[in-house]
């Protein structure tokens, strides 16, 4: 096993290899949440997989999001938005985004003393635009950590054709991590998986444990597999809230989120995307059924090579129709009622089944990391050292410290002005 292997890992499945997937067996369980996810074997006088059909099971009636359900006997007001409310940031996405921003522009922001600080002063501004939102109560900002992760083990290939990350941006991250803790802003960071895994196990654990809320913040399509009623995401300058002629649409205030009415939710800044957006795309599929879009169109950004032949628009048609990639596999092998012979033959195929399974295992976001620092009590949502806001904003001396820090010595103004801001609102608020 590779060296880098973590404990909260499970061992690789019997027969398993990590190579690409023409060649791989689809007999892959998913290795963080204990679940059979892929054919149970294969038939050696025909050479192809057999699937072991799975039907789908639609999303029950009390699903919240991030595969948890509605936590048994809550409150009318919880039911009702009146719990908790966690923002997860995808770091890396508003690293990148920052970084690329600046640099269309063509002219950094610099310090007295010729330091590049665009990144930093777009992450602060980001950070304390989801700090500003009256409902949030507790944050985290999640980061990948360095070195390669489960997802390699599964598939060599993984992110291969990706360029090397620019210097500017490796430079950038260990910067914005010091300033957020700096900021006493809780970022969370785990060897051998992804931050986006981080936000589906936290998500995972907000939903079930307490009933809260969550948004998301990124710009990331894949987090759309943990949309719910209490899931949500929050997509920087995304379009789903205005129409085609540029008016913002105002939303029902019918689901968990009554914060529709915020300055940063509209029109540009922070737009919900939801789970009714995502039914509206997607042709009523359940946001979980997004994993097997995922994994039957691929990803070219992440090297995943999903079924040749099959694209944005085919793979959520054959979805409403077989439910997840076992019926399709299945539907190709025993009927011709897939017309697109191109696509039927490549499900039926041994080569075309195997990378379904295995990039279902790769588009993935696990929800249940079985990790100790992701865990209580390491890891919590009441009390000082939580993630709970109360307990960080304002500080005992009203913001003074942290101000003097983005000011001096970041020399960044404006931020230290919308932190001092943010201090009195939310001390008001307390007090009050």
């Amino acid at each position: 096993a590779p060296a880098h292997r973590t404990p909260w890992v499970a061992a690789r499945p019997r027969g398993f290899a990590a190579v690409p997937a023409s060649a791989a067996s689809p007999n892959l369980d998913d290795p963080r949440d204990g679940s059979s996810d892929a054919s149970q074997g294969s038939d050696a006088s025909e050479g192809a997989p057999r699937a072991f059909v799975k039907p789908y099971v639609p999303q029950p009636p009390d699903y919240a999001g991030a595969g948890a359900c509605v936590p048994a006997g809550e409150s009318e007001s919880s039911r009702r938005g009146g719990a908790g409310h966690v923002a997860l940031v995808d770091g890396m996405s508003v690293i990148f985004r920052s970084h690329y921003g600046w640099q269309s522009r063509g002219n950094p922001l610099l310090d007295s003393k010729g330091h590049d600080i665009s990144v930093l002063y777009s992450v602060a501004h980001a950070v304390l635009a989801v700090m500003e939102l009256e409902s949030v109560t507790h944050l985290a900002v999640c980061f990948d950590a360095k070195g390669k992760t489960f997802r390699h083990e599964m598939f060599a290939d993984y992110k291969a054709n990706r360029p090397a990350t620019p210097p500017e941006i490796k430079k950038a991250i260990p910067e914005v991590i010091t300033m957020l803790k700096q900021m006493n802003i809780p970022t969370l960071t785990l060897a051998g998986v992804e931050a986006d895994d981080i936000i589906g196990t936290v998500a995972h654990r907000a939903v079930a444990e307490l009933g809260f809320r969550v948004s998301i913040i990124s710009p990331d399509k894949d987090f759309f597999q943990l949309l719910g009623p209490r899931v949500r995401q929050l997509r920087p300058n995304g379009k789903n809230f205005v129409d085609s002629e540029g008016v913002i649409v105002q939303r029902p205030n019918d689901d968990a989120f009554a914060d529709y009415h915020e300055p940063n939710l509209s029109g540009k800044g922070l737009v919900p995307y939801t789970e009714s957006d995502f039914r509206n795309e997607f042709d009523d599929l359940d946001p979980a059924q997004f994993v097997d879009v995922l994994a039957m169109v691929g990803d070219a950004s992440d090297n995943v090579p999903g079924v040749e032949g099959v694209g944005p628009k085919t793979a959520p048609r054959l979805l409403k129709l077989y439910g997840n990639i076992e019926g399709c596999v299945e539907n190709a092998q025993t009927t011709n009622d897939i017309k697109n012979k191109r696509v039927r033959e490549n499900l039926k195929s041994p080569k075309g089944a195997a990378s379904a399974y295995l990039c279902r295992n790769l588009v993935k976001i696990r929800t249940e990391l079985n990790a100790p620092t992701l865990a209580s009590p390491a890891l919590t949502f009441e009390g000082p050292g939580s993630l709970e806001l109360r307990h960080r904003v304002p500080p005992e001396d009203e913001g003074a410290a942290i101000g003097e820090y983005l000011e001096r010595g970041l020399e960044l103004g404006s931020a230290a002005d919308r932190w001092r801001d943010l201090c009195r609102k939310r001390g008001g608020r307390s007090s009050g």
